[in-house]
């Protein structure tokens, strides 16, 4: 098979809170991921010499690096410190001409607010669970 590869962006990421619109945050997102995580309980060897497996859960979160917005009300920090512990949808395209999107639902906690060093960018790392499996698939039609 030949090498095949994606750039990172452009792209997109789109939160929506319960019974609320979908808000575009591309622009405040410097890095961005959906990692999954595995757990696997031990195998049980059984009486006869066979062995059960043990089962295996997988979860998902979402985590990245975002700019922190404190000037606009309607940013992702203030967005974040509102909703925090509330379950609400996520779109995110890692690359639009890729045409793959990940869907799901993630519980919001808020970002932390301030920066290291004087005079730099402040952003914040952040992870969030996923509820549920996300999915991936096709870009929804613009």
């Amino acid at each position: 098979m030949p090498v095949n590869t994606t750039k990172f962006g452009p792209g997109t990421l789109t939160l929506t809170p319960p019974a609320g619109v979908a808000v575009d945050y591309s622009c405040q997102v410097e890095g961005l991921t959906v990692t999954w995580s595995k757990s696997k309980d031990d195998d049980v060897r059984m009486l006869c010499g066979d062995v059960k497996p043990g089962a295996t859960t997988y979860t998902a979160q979402l985590t990245g690096t975002v700019d922190q917005d404190l000037t606009d009300p309607a940013g992702l920090v203030v967005f974040t410190w509102d909703n925090y512990g509330v379950v609400c949808g996520f779109e995110f395209t890692p690359n639009t001409e890729a045409g793959v999107t990940v869907t799901g639902d993630v519980v919001v906690d808020p970002l932390d607010v301030g920066g290291d060093t004087g005079g730099d960018d402040m952003t914040s790392d952040f992870t969030w669970d996923c509820v549920g499996e996300p999915s991936l698939g096709p870009a929804a039609a613009a």
